[in-house]
This record gives C-alpha cells, structure tokens and sequence, in this order.
C-alpha cells in the first residue's frame, strides 16, 4: 500500500512541477489578519514590553489583545524580509518553528511542498490579506508557490492548528496568511545580483491624494540556476527561471460610508525542468500566469471581501531531446483554474469582555485541464470533463464567541458547510487560556477541520464521486513565559486525520483510484526561547515530530521526506550605526524519501542524510535612504537532496542594494 501512497505523490509532484534587522518571534493571538502594532521594529528602536497584556494584535478577522487569545501564531516580520533579500518565500518560511518546505532549496522552478507539523502539504491554507490562495487545477488544489514574489510582502503570519471553523476548508494543520504592504508612501527601489546568474530588479511607488491611496509595484527577477536532476556523470544542462510579477492598489475612506479597498496582481513565471530523478532533460519547461482581483469593503463593524484569480500553468517537452528511460517522445500539459468568492462577517460587542464574530461566505472553482503525450503506444489525450464534472461550489457560515474574565478566558467557535459534491460538514473549536501573571500564560487548544476533495480527485480519470471530506482533530497544550530580555514558549500538539484521500491501485482500468481509506497520526513538540536587547537577537526554536500512516494494508511512518528532528538558531548584532551582521543555521534531521525504482520495478526507500544548512548576512547603511545587504547563502557548501535524485543549491553569494525615498 505505501507503494500506492508513493505514487500519488510523485503524480502531484509531476503535475504541480515546474515550479535593519530581524524579530520573527512566536505568539500566541487570536486568529486572523490585519497590522500587528507594537510588535515588530529594528533592534536599534525597539522598546520590549514586559507584560503580555499591553500589546494589541489584529487578526484576519478583528483586532484583539495578546493576552485575551490562546491561539499560537508565527510572524515573520518586514525586518525579517529585508535581512533576507535573496530568498524565496520558502526558503524563508524554513526558518520558522515546526515547518518544513520541500524543494525551497532545490533547483529554481522546483514543485515546493510545504509541510506544518508533519502534515500532509494539502492541510495548509494559504492567504493573500485574508483571501484564500487556491488552485483548482492542481490535484489537491493548493497554489503554485512559483507563483509567489516576496516583492510587494510587509509580513508573513503563520496561524497553527486547524482553523477551519473561521478558514474552511485546507486548513487542517496552519494558516499562511501573506501581508502585503499598505502604508509606505514614496518610491522604493530594490536591486540584486548574485551567484548562478541571478538578478532582481523592484519598484513600488505610493501616494495619497485627498482620501485616495494608490500604489503600483513591479518586479523583475531571473537565474541561471543549476541543473534541477542530480547528474552521477557528466555536465548537466543548468535549470534557469524566470519570474515577473506587478500589481496596484486603490483604496478610499469614504467617511461614514466606510472604507473601499481594491487590489489587482499579476505574476508569471518561465522555468526550465528535468522530466524526472537522475535525468537531464534538454527540453522540458514550464510557464505559468495568475491574475487576481480582490475587493474589500469596511463599514462600521462589517466586512464584506469578494475574489477572483484565474491560473493558468502548461508544461511542454519536446522530442527532441528524449532520455533513455522517457515514457513518451512528447507531451504537453494545460491546467487552467478559476478561483471565486464571497464572504461577509461582523463583529458585536456582546458586553465590556465578550464579542461575537458571525460570517458566512461563497466559494466556486472551476477548472479545465487537458494532458496530451505521444509515446510508442500512439497519442493519447486526457477525456474531457463535463461542465458539472469540473465546478464545484461550497458555503459556509461561522460563529465564534470570545469572552474572558480577568485572567481566565476563551474562545469558542463552529462552521457549517456544504458542499456541491458531498453535502455537509460542521467544525468546531475550543480555545481556552489562563494569564497566571502578566508575564506567562498557559493554554489550550481543541479543534476540528476539513479539506474537501479537489476537482481532479473527484471527476478526473482516476477520480471518485462517492469522496468524502478529509476530517482532522488537533489538540495543543502550551506555556509562554517572558521575562525582561527573554521569552520561552512551548508547545506539545497532536494531529490526526481521518478518511484521508489516496490513490489506490486496481487491476483494471483506469488502474487506479482515489478513495478515503488512510488515518494520518502525527505528534510532537515546539520550543523556542528567543533573546534580544538593544544591540543583540538570539532566536532558537527546535521541533520533534512523530508521524504513522495507517491504510487498509499497513502502518508506516508519515514523515516521507520529513524530519523528525528540526532546530533553528538565528544571530544577529548590531556592530555600529551603521553595520550588522547575522548568522543563521538550520538542522535538518535524517528523512526517507520513496522512488520507482525501473531496475526492480517497485518502489524503494531512500534514507536522506541530515544536513547543516548555515546563511551568513551582512548589512551596511550607506545613508538615510540607501542600504547595502550581502547574503552568503549555504556558506558551509553543503551538498544535500532534498527529493530523491534531485540536486540541493550551492554555495552562492547575493548582493542587494534597497533604497526608500
């Protein structure tokens, strides 16, 4: 059965490839979006609140005081984002406790999945200022990552557990939630070089006129990079990568008519690909476009968003350089998705401590997709989907009820949704905490959540109507204690998963099916003490998980190309007005990762050794508006693989210079 397992993931593998100084401190909040005020400034200005209940934090649905929540959220905030000019999204959400992203140190274009707490890279919810970032066409539906530039992002926050109760559906284990920048006014411009033949170019420009807000922002970025397959013999061909991405922004107050808010995105992406492990393919690539619309209106305690993205990706390999080992002489690939909702939510003041939170919203996704390849059997193309094969439409209405009595407080919560295909589901959740002193708190958390089945696993030619959603249960318990310069956190949690989707193999035609018939049980620990004063930062946060897989033949280890073992330790000094320096190193533990081996035709276990990966920054501000970063990226030259036959990046150096005006 971990055969069958292996296999649907290489297959989404295959489908979705192609693809100042620093606080990125854990807290506990209370879910949702929005501008967290007093949390995060340059070392050199920020003052450290002793208590925990004077900072306030605002959530994606409302604003709320730290000390009235026990949710656990990560930010990485845009001090953190600009000492790590020269990374990708991934590469930087590696540096946070308790995630893992496969293929964020791999070649440019690579597939990356993104593992929360050692589950499945489904069962992660990704948000762009609130709104859900989801591709219809991709077999479980989450967003082509190479998709995603850190060029208009102000800060990133990381909602833990499973939040489906305010999210629906995907978020079993983490909300990812992306902010993009709102109140910078000016022009700012970023410029960057570096090894493997990589440049970026940024430029964003704000103004206000009246109650008018208009921003535009573009970015330009391109590498050689290296070859995506790892080559025992021979100089493979390097992988490049192209990316470019802009948008604007509009928005209005309209004084006692509320608030207007209107944005519009566009990003592209062209990557050169290896048509699989060990192989250098000459002639594989990969392009893909995304365009977003996104509205929001605030009047008085109400909020009313709407969306719509349009994807498109296509991967073409052409015959005229076939590996030995090619299945077929050509192929090519089209996936198109659309992505469209509405929600509405408002929040009441029930009394002086308790508020009330009831939304409801609407989501429709479409996708048309179509596979063609020639081979030595003939030509074959993918069968066509009807139009009530590829729509799928689902609602939801939420509720949640936060009240607290001096220390003591809660959070209480439940969804009902229903779904084209399958019907209904609730969730619920409860979210309880004690404020022992202004300084520590313990709390815990209870929730339920959901991940309906995608398109593809529901009407493609392996697809099953008769789907049911996957269901997930995490329970946290956790201690947070801050005093003076340090802060120490802690969190024990427990995941699992019920009527997990996976594809099974049949004897007969199409040879394969997707059906609920797996149970996913992961465990572990968070920790993290983080240290600061005026002049020096030292985080470290360390992660132990347990995972086992359970199918109708077996029980094995879930952590596939996961380690159990993960810690982080992040330096940084203030030298003089106007240098600093940083030093981050990540462990990453022994992981197994799975192949088809074509010698013995089964799938094979690969134990992956552990690695050290350490960056090295250096920070130089020339005057009050010019900035000079270098960033060392894998100083030790370590030589890993993330993915079976695949290559890690080496060694590289980036050079960026940012300046505001």
């Amino acid at each position: 059965m971990l055969n069958v397992v292996f296999i649907a993931a290489t297959m989404w593998s295959a489908v979705g490839s192609g693809q100042s100084l620093v606080d990125s401190r854990q807290w506990t909040v209370d879910s949702g979006q929005g501008k967290i005020s007093t949390l995060y400034s340059p070392l050199s200005t920020l003052k450290r609140d002793s208590t925990l209940s004077e900072v306030t934090i605002s959530a994606p649905k409302y604003p709320e005081k730290l000390a009235r929540s026990g949710k656990v959220v990560s930010v990485i905030s845009a001090e953190m984002i600009q000492a790590n000019q020269g990374k990708s999204l991934g590469e930087l959400l590696q540096q946070s406790v308790g995630i893992s992203v496969v293929g964020a140190r791999s070649a440019p274009g690579t597939n990356q999945e993104i593992y929360v707490r050692g589950a499945n890279t489904g069962h992660v919810l990704l948000l762009m200022d609130g709104f859900p970032l989801n591709d219809p066409s991709h077999i479980s539906s989450v967003m082509d990552w190479n998709l995603i530039s850190l060029a208009n992002i102000e800060r990133i926050e990381i909602l833990k557990g499973g939040q489906s109760t305010l999210y629906g559906s995907d978020a079993m284990a983490a909300v990812i939630n992306l902010v993009t920048k709102k109140n910078a006014k000016g022009l700012q411009v970023v410029l960057q070089a570096g090894g493997l033949g990589t440049h970026q170019e940024q430029i964003s420009w704000s103004t206000t006129k009246g109650k008018n807000q208009f921003q535009i922002q573009a970015q330009n970025y391109g590498t050689d990079g290296f070859s995506s397959a790892k080559i025992a013999q021979g100089k493979a061909e390097a992988d490049g990568f192209k990316q470019q991405s802009w948008g604007l922004k509009w928005g209005r107050d309209m004084g006692k008519l509320g608030n207007l808010d209107f944005a519009y995105s566009s990003q592209l992406y062209q990557g050169n690909l290896d048509n699989g492990p060990f192989v250098d393919d000459r002639d594989f690539t990969s392009k893909a476009v995304s365009h977003s619309f996104r509205v929001q209106y605030q009047l008085n305690k109400w909020t009313i968003r709407a969306f719509q993205d349009l994807i498109h990706r296509e991967f073409r390999n052409d015959s005229t350089d076939i590996p030995a080992n090619a299945w077929s002489k050509y192929s090519l690939s089209t996936y198109a998705g659309l992505n469209q909702g509405i929600e509405a939510f408002v929040k009441i003041p029930v009394k002086e401590n308790a508020t009330l939170l009831i939304g409801s919203e609407f989501r429709r996704q479409k996708t048309e997709q179509n596979d063609f390849s020639i081979s030595d059997y003939g030509p074959y193309s993918s069968p066509e989907l009807s139009e009530k094969q590829k729509t799928q439409q689902i609602v939801g209405s939420y509720a949640t009820f936060q009240q607290s009595w001096g220390e003591v407080g809660y959070e209480v919560g439940t969804r009902w949704n229903a779904q084209s295909t399958f019907g209904n589901y609730f969730t619920y959740n409860l979210n309880p905490y004690w404020a022992i002193s202004k300084t520590a708190k313990v709390f815990g958390n209870y929730y339920t959540s959901f991940k309906t089945p995608s398109i593809y696993q529901l009407a493609s030619p392996y697809g099953n109507l008769n789907l049911q959603p996957e269901q997930g249960k995490t329970i946290e318990l956790g201690v947070e204690k801050k005093m003076k310069s340090w802060k120490i956190r802690a969190v024990a949690f427990e995941n699992q998963v019920n009527q997990g989707i996976v594809f099974q193999a049949m004897d007969t035609e199409p040879f394969g099916k997707y059906q609920n018939i797996s149970q996913q049980h992961t465990r572990g620990v968070e920790f993290e003490i983080n240290y600061q004063t005026a002049k020096f930062q030292a985080d470290f946060n360390y992660t132990y998980l347990k995972g086992e897989m359970t199918d109708r033949d077996s029980t094995y280890s879930s952590l596939i190309r996961r380690p159990s073992n993960a810690w982080n330790l992040y330096l940084q000094a203030k030298l003089t007005n106007k240098w600093s320096v940083g030093l981050a190193n990540q462990y990453v533990g022994q992981r197994t990762d799975y192949f088809y081996d074509e010698a013995t035709y089964s799938v094979q276990p690969n134990p992956m050794s552990a690695y050290l990966w350490t960056d090295i920054s250096i920070h130089y501000r020339i005057n009050s508006k010019w900035k000079l970063s270098a960033l060392l990226k894998n100083a030790l030259n370590q030589e890993i693989m993330e993915i079976t036959g695949y290559s890690g990046q080496p060694r590289n150096l980036q050079i960026s210079l940012s300046g505001a005006f």
